[in-house]
């Protein structure tokens, strides 16, 4: 494949990704998919085949009943609503595809993670912010945002490369005149999804759209209630600050989570692996 080309299809993936990833709550088809990314029907089934390891149809359907698994673990909404709030026609057509997937039906896992939020108080009932370094939360409003960032899947191991990759394509096309803002957008659960799976983008806060360059995407943010943690420890210690968030926090403070993703700001530069010194603002959105 010519890198012109290779360059074209990975800005159409990126379009089609952002197209799925803000439409799992309706049935969408690959035409749209497809008219989203500017890509003929039959060229794009297989460029995305190729380039992302699923088809369309696995994509949206992991996406979907993940989506599912959280909202019935961190809401008390009743599953046939949770069916069709994940796109889903039909409330048997959603429990039928959810016991496929994770081997149980959704009343059987919002019972097991009842179960897991209660062992959970237990196991944090001598922990604190204060033990995981961890400012208590603020709440704020937060104003949209433009990024350039840079799709990863797989291990989040992999972020100090996505953000060499990131500066040195910012380099050569931005014209930066200080450290630009960077942030990561985290869109998994890691306790839900597989590793291979995982999805992060290496984000750099721009003042403006600019234009998609290759594997360099750009999306808008949008604003909204954020509650913030701030928390200084290494890269490799964030599952335990997360684990008392979603555990705890979230059911202490009575949040309501948004359908988006987690918000991380750093406040160093990379390398994030073994730097004991990282600050770091997550931003969690809640209603």
């Amino acid at each position: 494949m010519q890198k012109e080309t290779h360059q074209h299809y990975q800005e159409a993936i990126n379009r089609a990704l952002e197209f799925i990833e803000t439409n799992t709550s309706r049935s969408i088809s690959l035409e749209e998919i497809a008219t989203y990314a500017f890509l003929s029907k039959y060229h794009f089934h297989r460029v995305f085949k190729s380039l992302i390891g699923n088809t369309t149809k696995d994509y949206l359907t992991r996406l979907r009943l993940e989506k599912a698994a959280l909202m019935l673990k961190s809401s008390d909404r009743s599953i046939n609503q949770i069916a069709y709030d994940c796109g889903y026609s039909s409330p048997e057509t959603f429990m039928r595809a959810f016991k496929s997937f994770f081997s149980v039906t959704p009343s059987v896992f919002r019972e097991g993670t009842r179960q897991e939020i209660a062992q959970k108080e237990i196991v944090y009932q001598e922990t604190s912010f204060e033990t995981l370094h961890v400012k208590p939360p603020t709440i704020v409003e937060s104003p949209d945002l433009h990024l350039a960032y840079l799709r990863q899947f797989g291990s989040y191991d992999q972020m100090d490369q996505s953000f060499r990759q990131l500066f040195s394509w910012a380099s050569e096309h931005l014209a930066l005149k200080q450290q630009p803002e960077i942030m990561g957008i985290v869109h998994d659960n890691p306790d839900l999804t597989e590793e291979e799976n995982l999805r992060f983008d290496a984000c750099i806060v721009v003042p403006q759209a600019i234009q998609a360059s290759g594997a360099i995407g750009y999306k808008k943010i949008k604003g909204g209630k954020f509650s913030v943690f701030r928390y200084k420890g290494a890269f490799e210690t964030f599952y335990p600050v997360y684990d008392y968030i979603y555990n705890v926090c979230l059911f202490e403070y009575q949040w309501e989570l948004r359908d988006e993703p987690v918000l991380e700001w750093y406040y160093s530069s990379p390398p994030f692996y073994n730097s004991h010194q990282l600050v770091t603002d997550f931003y969690l959105p809640i209603t």
